[in-house]
């Protein structure tokens, strides 16, 4: 076990002494991180989503996500992913994270509408009718025993994961899926838009829920039933990459609220990954005025700590950046667990001074700034 004293660009919510426990197994240990892309059609519901410039263009959002990380570039569409009024992708962050610390990664097919023109590794999955339906995600059971089995072949080869997605609209099928399982029975999760759209999203949740002939709490003991009727396909894949993985080397579940239903349904599956894993985030999504990722996990498992990178983008120049000081974006992409795995790695000598210098060099690159 190392020593170390947790540096400023990290903090901890939660259970901190699981935290500090996790972290001083992996403190300046080799880790790999995946990004698991899926499409879900409950994304083109006008107003539930802005991870994307048009409801039709999330389509597009995870796999240009994807090849953004590989390629630098996007080939599936002409520019980068943003939302409404330019605001880059959490991506640029994530590129950032792999740049400094030199972390090999993945990219994951969880099920994809448009399919990312990059290696990726395919779980088998489709993507995701409207939770509207009842019917959100097919083949399941078989993407999860393909995620289980995938996270133990990582974890023979390093000593810790991250997890992460980019999937358009899944904070709506976290909640839908919380929501089945009864772990949260209001609406707590975030949005990439200052303005959450909760009504609506809690509106759509239970239509597919009555659409499903289930009801709050429901499906308490049955996550992969929940993920089948309102869920999204980036979950079944995830959800077993965790728990394969965990059974053997500590995860970190880079991502907000979204990520907190693939937590849910993990323990729910298999309890003893408990004090292995912890969420990996950003500050933004902490400090969400309009979510809370605490209050959620709280409700998912006391023991599932939180560890947070302190990015502060308010004196970057570009406003689209300073954006996410505004409310936008906050998590996505894994861009939080990157950063807190780039930190874990270098023992604590990458810090957010540097993340910002390099987010700034990526985004000057693909936006063509002199």
């Amino acid at each position: 076990m190392t020593q170390f004293e947790l540096p400023p660009s990290l903090s901890i919510a939660g259970n901190e002494k699981i935290a500090m426990d996790i972290l001083s197994r992996i403190w300046g240990k080799r880790g790999i991180f995946t990004c698991t892309v899926a499409n879900t059609l409950t994304s083109t519901i006008p107003g539930i989503s802005d991870a994307g410039d048009t409801p039709e263009l999330t389509m597009f959002t995870g796999p240009a996500d994807a090849e953004l990380l590989v390629l630098s570039k996007t080939k599936c569409m002409k520019g980068i992913p943003i939302n409404p009024g330019g605001i880059p992708s959490p991506a640029t962050l994530t590129m950032a994270a792999l740049e400094l610390s030199k972390m090999p990664y993945l990219i994951v097919n969880g099920g994809c509408k448009v399919v990312p023109n990059i290696p990726y590794i395919e779980m088998g999955g489709e993507c995701g009718e409207k939770i509207t339906t009842g019917k959100a995600v097919k083949n399941v059971r078989t993407v999860f025993e393909n995620g289980v089995a995938f996270g133990e072949l990582l974890a023979k080869s390093y000593d810790f994961v991250v997890i992460s997605e980019s999937c358009a609209g899944g904070t709506t099928t976290a909640l839908a899926v919380m929501m089945a399982m009864g772990v949260i029975k209001e609406n707590l999760v975030s949005s990439s838009s200052p303005k959450n759209p909760k009504e609506l999203k809690t509106n759509t949740v239970m239509t597919g829920l009555n659409a499903a002939g289930i009801k709050v709490g429901d499906l308490a003991h049955d996550p992969l039933k929940a993920i089948e009727c309102v869920g999204d396909p980036m979950m079944p894949a995830n959800v077993g990459i965790l728990i394969g993985a965990a059974k053997h080397v500590p995860v970190i579940v880079g991502g907000g609220t979204q990520l907190t239903a693939v937590i849910a349904a993990a323990i729910e599956l298999d309890p003893s990954i408990v004090g292995n894993i912890f969420q990996g985030t950003t500050r933004w999504l902490m400090n969400d005025p309009n979510s809370s990722n605490l209050k959620i996990m709280e409700s998912v498992s006391k023991d599932v700590p939180m560890v947070y990178v302190n990015m502060d983008y308010s004196n970057s120049p570009y406003e689209g950046l300073q954006a996410y000081e505004w409310g936008y974006i906050k998590e996505g992409v894994g861009c939080g667990g990157s950063s807190v795995a780039a930190i874990i790695e270098s023992s604590g000598m990458i810090t957010c001074n540097d993340l910002l210098d390099r987010v700034h060099k990526i985004y000057k690159g693909i936006m063509n700034f002199d």
